[in-house]
């Protein structure tokens, strides 16, 4: 299986503190739970979809940023009067 090399980004301040929690919670296990965990882990990697960091839900515009503002900013109907249908 062919792997793709990345380069990783620095982790942040609450990356490193989840890390450090999970290090402190597998300190107890057995080393064949250790070994399936790391495992599971590596699976999890490999079946990452490609194109993503892993973020459930990634946001990937079609559009640029300013188009996204321009559509948001027109949309807004500040002072506008607005008419109410009844039901």
């Amino acid at each position: 299986m062919k792997t793709e090399k990345k380069i990783m980004e620095p982790l942040t301040y609450v990356e490193k503190n989840m890390i450090e929690s999970y290090s402190s919670i597998f300190g107890g296990l057995s080393a064949s739970t250790k070994l399936e965990l790391a495992d599971r882990l590596l699976k999890s990697l490999r079946s990452e979809p490609a194109g993503t960091d892993g973020h459930v839900g990634e946001f990937i515009p079609e559009k640029s940023a300013e188009q996204i503002i321009s559509e948001i900013r027109e949309s807004r109907s500040f002072g506008k009067t607005r008419i109410l249908e009844s039901f």
